[in-house]
């Protein structure tokens, strides 16, 4: 629908460049179909090329369409798009907690049910939380910083039992940030009562922490297997940190060989699905060294420009911490297979673009 208007920038040269890297390595998922098809199931394909090819154009036109709907008169609808689907992805997570206490008598998101054998993609859940939540917390119209931080509060809370630690983290590292610069220049008292509050409280948790078992009873002793999981990367046992530390390094080697024009899903080709490099990396062994290229220009172009416009456009300090937050996804986190990376590149180039639009409109 909102292609056929005609108002959405096409003529933006990093959205035009944003376009042609997906067209890029569209192409290029087109060239390797022969190969990849005749040494895996077509089954494994078809599951990759949903998330690199499908999902990589619907980000991208989802981005770019949404950032057009709060930019404009149509902010209402936009904004309420995103709450029903925060509401609806925490409706989810509280469902699965249910069922996990039901089955399991904890605290816990069953992302599995051992009698259906329904799997919910957890990863994808907490992603798509985590986003919606960072996008609502930049909305423009929180009264004051307290209600910001009950919101950032709420959704850290979801983000625990979604079972996704990097979700987790980064949203609590990028939010926070958010937060104090959306409030630091309007109402800096408000803001550092907050922040003194945010701190006695985590103080206190801090000091309370081992007697938790104590205080909080079952509820706590429940919930501790969650706190366990979030806490392990931290000390060393984490088995799935080393697990993804041994995917990198051979991740490192198929680069080493391929790292001109690339090796798409050489993971499933090797190892199967699933055993790629968890960063940026497996972009750059998935399509070559121009693909990865031109996508880190677009990744610090639009960041350094959406930093440069904060002050003059709200939505231009929002889409700086959604690429933030998409940075530090592909750093630690997420694969050539995550799709939100489009999602940032079209949010922010239809935000800049229209900021830009509207001084030359001011200036005729």
């Amino acid at each position: 629908m909102l292609l056929t208007t005609g108002q959405l920038p096409f003529r933006n040269t990093q959205l035009a460049l944003s376009y042609l890297l997906a067209l890029w390595i569209s192409m290029l998922q087109c060239l390797w179909f022969p190969t990849i098809s005749a040494q895996t199931s077509l089954e494994d394909f078809l599951a990759t090329i949903a998330f690199t090819f499908v999902g990589a154009w619907v980000m991208l036109l989802g981005g770019e369409a949404l950032a057009y709907l709060v930019a404009t008169q149509l902010s209402g609808l936009g904004w309420t798009a995103l709450i029903v689907a925060y509401l609806s992805l925490a409706f989810t997570i509280l469902d699965g907690v249910a069922r996990g206490f039901k089955l399991y008598g904890m605290f816990l998101f069953a992302f599995q049910n051992p009698v259906s054998r329904e799997v919910y993609n957890y990863l994808a859940l907490a992603d798509s939380l985590a986003i919606a939540g960072l996008l609502l917390l930049g909305k423009p119209g929180w009264r004051a910083p307290y209600q910001g931080f009950i919101f950032y509060i709420v959704t850290l809370f979801l983000l625990l039992f979604a079972y996704s630690r990097a979700s987790l983290f980064f949203f609590l590292f990028v939010g926070f940030i958010l937060l104090v610069l959306k409030f630091w220049s309007r109402r800096k008292q408000q803001l550092l009562l907050a922040l003194f509050c945010a701190g006695i409280a985590s103080l206190t948790v801090f000091l309370a922490q081992p007697n938790l078992a104590r205080i909080g009873g079952s509820l706590v002793e429940r919930g501790h297997l969650v706190l366990e999981r979030m806490s392990v990367p931290f000390t060393g046992s984490d088995l799935s940190l080393q697990i993804r530390l041994e995917l990198f390094r051979q991740g490192l080697r198929s680069l080493g060989q391929h790292w001109l024009l690339g090796y798409f899903m050489n993971e499933v080709v090797e190892a199967g699905r699933g055993a790629y490099m968890h960063n940026w990396l497996s972009f750059w062994l998935a399509y070559g060294i121009g693909p990865f290229i031109l996508s880190i220009w677009l990744m610090f172009s639009l960041m350094a420009r959406s930093w440069h416009q904060r002050k003059k456009n709200h939505l231009a300090l929002l889409a700086f911490c959604l690429l933030t937050f998409t940075l530090l996804a592909i750093v630690f986190a997420r694969s050539y297979i995550w799709p939100y990376f489009w999602l940032g590149l079209g949010f922010t180039a239809t935000v800049l673009h229209g900021n830009r639009e509207k001084k030359r409109q001011q200036h005729l």
